[in-house]
């Protein structure tokens, strides 16, 4: 093994573990005084307490969705997904039977138990049921598994984190932000369709990599067919795989779990931190329960203005164009000359890989996959700067080696199969947005190569959404009308979700208050700024949320 590889590979399983697996909120805090001591939680079964008289049953929303306010229809909106494909044999997710009405998901006992596999010796594990169908609790039932991490007298009840996605679970983030924040029990879940929850089954290992294989940036006419080909392909073999789970999948599916589970494990009102994709997740409980609100911090927010207004690549090229800023005058930088002739470099090398991919053992990296590599490193700060470099001078060099692996991290790609999140992030992604079917999706796709002049070429495009097999859900306005302070935290320098999205959100929100971080990386709630980490803190703790302007930096 090459040195280059060795340290790839050590900073890699690193940045994996603080961001794929865990990327990254009154005076009643989890149901009880926040001045008022407790036991440390402690394993067994865990018995809700029982509702009041004309109290409103978890998972049911302060008010029906179609009540909701919801964005403007889209023209020809999911106008080519695959409604009407009929799956092919027995689907090979497991549904359960129905544990019968909302009041019996209500009155389930979690039973904690030590986890079989963990990082952290306190760990608690445990599963409970929501119906697959909320509007149909008569019907099949899944599983989610949730794990809890205590800490010191867990008198600030529980505190739910979700480090994003869609796709990702949730648990290992529990145990990654253990002792953050004091006395709070930190409950991480899987949701619907990912990790050890129910979860989305698509194909075999030498399907889905067919489909990573595919050129996202088509050329000509071939290129573009194959490419719709593919995610055709695809969206079907999830169909095959997940049958009725994919018309069940959704954000709101999701945060009625999420109150569900907060109800089962004793809290009154949900606190709770997400990152990225978890904005989302925070915004809509916000909006369909907002008296149940305690206090939310949401950080590194998506696009909730149903407007899609700043494109993702631009958050990554603005990373990329940091990357080769510091490159240009660093000692530690394995590409050499200025700013500009290192951008030179990365997009010659990867419009080169579109004719002629490199061999790494018995694979190909293409212009796609290496472009996906970069953004791998991009969603971390400056730490990973000195890896990208060595890695592209590697690829450069013809050792596409690490690149590969950071694609493959992306993808959740491993030597025996796939991820939960190659098959949960499309399944969830598409169940949630809209779209105008494929006509549009070529000259959308080149409409982003002004603000993303790199990236946006090579990283290319995708049809996955516009040819899949369940409709999209409804697109309700995200106000959290009636919600306590939610806090809302947003990067200047974030890759994955930029910062624009985190100053519409906060604007968004009746209630929401921006915190604006000066820096790199995607998130930082979980990073180590002492800013964010106090500001944090004083909301959680004592529900202060910053003054209006509030920067750290």
């Amino acid at each position: 093994m090459s040195r280059s590889v060795q340290i790839t590979q050590t900073i890699l399983a690193a940045i994996a573990i603080s961001l794929v697996l865990a990327l990254f909120i009154g005076n009643l805090v989890g149901g009880q005084s926040r001045d008022v001591p407790a036991s440390p939680s402690t394993v067994g079964p865990q018995t809700p307490k029982p509702l009041n008289d004309g109290e409103r049953m978890p998972g049911i929303p302060e008010k029906p969705i179609g009540e909701y306010e919801t964005f403007p229809a889209r023209p020809n909106q999911d106008a080519d997904r695959q409604l009407g494909y009929t799956a092919k044999g027995t689907p090979r997710v497991d549904f359960l039977e129905s544990l019968g009405g909302y009041e019996a998901y209500a009155a389930q006992v979690v039973d904690w138990q030590p986890c079989a596999s963990s990082e952290h010796p306190a760990s608690q594990c445990a599963k409970v049921r929501v119906p697959l169908d909320w509007d149909k609790p008569e019907g099949d039932s899944i599983e989610i598994a949730l794990r809890r991490v205590p800490d010191g007298d867990s008198s600030r009840g529980p505190l739910f984190v979700n480090p994003g996605g869609p796709g990702f679970g949730g648990q290992s983030y529990a145990e990654a932000m253990a002792g953050r924040w004091k006395n709070f029990d930190l409950i991480g879940w899987d949701p619907r369709g990912t990790g050890e929850s129910t979860h989305v089954v698509c194909g075999s290992l030498k399907q889905t990599d067919a489909v990573m294989d595919l050129d996202g940036s088509p050329d000509d006419a071939a290129e573009d067919k194959a490419l719709r080909d593919g995610a055709a392909a695809f969206a079907q073999q999830c169909r095959d795989g997940s049958g009725r789970l994919l018309d069940h999948i959704t954000t709101i599916d999701v945060v009625r779990d999420l109150d569900l589970l907060r109800h089962l494990v004793g809290a009154e009102k949900l606190n709770y931190v997400g990152v990225s994709y978890g904005t989302y997740v925070g915004s809509t409980y916000a909006t369909l329960f907002p008296h149940s609100v305690g206090r939310l911090v949401l950080d590194g927010a998506v696009d909730i203005t149903g407007k899609d207004e700043v494109p993702q690549v631009k958050g990554f090229e603005l990373a990329l164009d940091n990357f080769a800023t510091w490159c240009s005058t660093s000692d530690l930088c394995d590409l050499d000359g200025s700013k500009e002739e290192i951008d030179e470099q990365i997009g010659t090398f990867l419009q080169g890989l579109d004719a002629t991919p490199l061999r790494v053992g018995g694979r190909t990296l293409t212009q796609t996959l290496a472009a996906t590599g970069v953004a791998y490193f991009l969603y971390s700060d400056e730490e990973a700067y000195r890896t990208l470099s060595l890695v592209l001078a590697g690829a450069m060099a013809g050792d596409g080696e690490g690149l590969l692996l950071a694609a493959d991290a992306m993808n959740g790609r491993r030597d025996n199969g796939y991820e939960t999140i190659a098959y949960a992030f499309p399944a969830m992604a598409c169940a949630d947005s809209v779209d105008e079917g494929v006509a549009p999706v070529l000259d959308d796709w080149k409409k982003t190569f002004a603000v993303a002049p790199i990236l946006a070429p090579n990283m290319g495009t995708s049809y996955s959404c516009q040819l899949w097999t369940a409709r999209s859900a409804p697109q309700v306005k995200l106000t959290g009308a009636g919600a306590p302070p939610i806090l809302v935290v947003g990067t200047t320098g974030d890759s994955a979700t930029p910062y624009e999205q985190a100053v519409s959100m906060a604007h968004q929100l009746e209630s929401g208050t921006l915190l604006t971080f000066k820096g790199a990386g995607h998130g930082a709630v979980s990073g180590t700024n002492s800013c964010v980490k106090d500001a944090v803190d004083r909301y959680l703790n004592d529900g202060v949320v910053p003054k209006e302007g509030a920067t750290c930096s």
